[in-house]
Formats: structure tokens, C-alpha cells, sequence
């Protein structure tokens, strides 16, 4: 057997590795967005969550005292007023870690807020912008009307 021979069957050439390698990093660049979606989805999730034990808090504050706590309260200060009626700890932030926003016109309606991942208060979400994780959600009177749902 030639020297030649051999030596052409003994290992991968340089185009090789360079294939496979890029197929690998196609591969994890599109589980890593998947996986980066799929984060945030659940903190979506867990915001809507958190924005229902809020809202039951304050419905069972109105069914005791005949209206909604006043506009114009931080959500701090609506947990401290919330303390009684509350079942969980009413959070104080979104989990993108932005505070939550109550308004009410201390009667008959209210509204909590989240402004989504970018904490600013702009657009509002809907089922066909349910991945913009930048739009906001809004509960309004224990209602979703800004949710990746509607």
C-alpha cells in the first residue's frame, strides 16, 4: 500500500469541520431565539397572573367599602391599602421589573398596567402583537382588554 494512500483517508479536511461548525451555529442561533421567545412568553404569562390577584384584591376592597381605592395612588401604596383584602402579596412590579400602574376614577371603574418589557407606556398588546413583548397589558374593571389573548 502507498504512503499516499493512507494518508488521505486518515482524517476530516479543513471544509469539513468548517461545515459542520456552521451548521452547528445555524442550529444554536435558532434555538437560542426560540428559547430568548419562550422567556419572555412566560414572563408575559406570569405579568397577566400577577395583574389577576391584583384585581381581585381590589374587587374584594369594593365589595367591603363601595368603591375603588382612589386614583392617583402608587402601586406601593395601593399594596399597603390592599393588605386586608388580599389573599397573596399583591406585587409591585411586572416581572421585567417595572412598576405597575393603577388609575381609577374611585367609583365604578379601574385599570392596572403593565408596560411591557420596555417599561414605557405606549402601545397595547393584541393576539396579532403577541410578540411584541414591548406593548402593554391592561386589566381594566377585572377584565383583560389589552392581552396576547384578545
Amino acid at each position: 500500500m502507498k504512503a499516499g494512500a493512507a494518508r488521505g483517508q486518515a482524517g476530516f479536511t479543513l471544509i469539513e469541520v468548517l461545515i459542520v461548525t456552521a451548521v452547528i451555529g445555524i442550529l444554536c442561533a435558532i434555538v437560542l431565539v426560540s428559547l430568548l421567545a419562550a422567556f419572555e412568553k412566560s414572563k408575559q404569562r406570569a405579568t397577566m397572573a400577577d395583574m389577576r390577584t391584583v384585581s381581585k384584591a381590589i374587587e374584594t376592597y369594593q365589595i367591603d367599602l363601595g368603591h375603588y381605592p382612589a386614583n392617583g395612588v402608587t402601586i406601593a401604596q395601593l399594596r399597603l391599602i390592599l393588605i386586608p383584602y388580599q389573599v397573596n402579596v399583591v406585587p409591585l412590579q411586572d416581572h421585567w421589573q417595572h412598576d405597575y400602574s393603577y388609575a381609577s376614577d374611585g367609583q365604578n371603574n379601574y385599570t392596572i398596567e403593565s408596560y411591557g418589557k420596555d417599561g414605557v407606556d405606549g402601545l397595547n398588546i393584541s393576539a396579532a402583537t403577541k410578540w411584541q413583548f414591548d406593548r402593554d397589558i391592561v386589566l381594566s374593571n377585572g377584565f383583560f382588554v389589552a392581552s396576547p389573548e384578545l
